[in-house]
């Protein structure tokens, strides 16, 4: 397709970003099922591996459950998997700290194919790949505004 103007290259952008979505959303299905879970569970899952250890409440604003059956529901389900533990907050013995087992990052890493982003990043100068990583970054803050628009109708 010829992006000669703004306006074909903001309708091809917008086209290739939910492509791009679509395809994330099915990628991340298709992890979640070869592991015997559901995506609300792999989500819980990827924030703790990029956060570290956080209390059951937060994790649950931060995936978009309930602090009290739903995220319960999603702990008890990861954690028959052993994927993550559960412990009291020493500070507070009422928090729950939640936190992902080893085993967990064992069975997620091999289904997430690094090389094959590696093999995308290899095409962009250091210039491009900050464009990206700054369109990425904004993109995915539009998505949370989006999310929390939606949440609180």
């Amino acid at each position: 397709m010829s992006t000669d103007n703004r306006g074909e290259l903001l309708a091809a952008l917008a086209e290739a970003s939910r492509v791009s979505a679509g395809r994330g959303v099915f990628f991340h299905q298709t992890v979640a099922a070869r592991l015997g879970i559901n995506t609300t569970d792999l989500n819980c899952l990827n924030l703790l591996q990029m956060s570290g250890p956080l209390p059951a409440g937060q994790l649950a604003e931060q995936v978009g459950l309930t602090k009290g059956g739903a995220i319960t529901a999603a702990l008890d389900r990861l954690e028959r998997a052993g994927y993550v533990e559960r412990e009291r907050d020493p500070a507070d013995r009422r928090r729950t700290i939640v936190r992902h087992t080893p085993k967990a990052l064992d069975d997620i890493g091999p289904l997430m194919p690094g090389d094959v982003w590696e093999e995308v990043y290899t095409h962009f100068t250091d210039d491009e790949l900050r464009v990206v990583l700054d369109y990425t970054e904004r993109s995915s803050e539009a998505a949370r505004i989006c999310v929390e628009r939606l949440t609180q109708t």
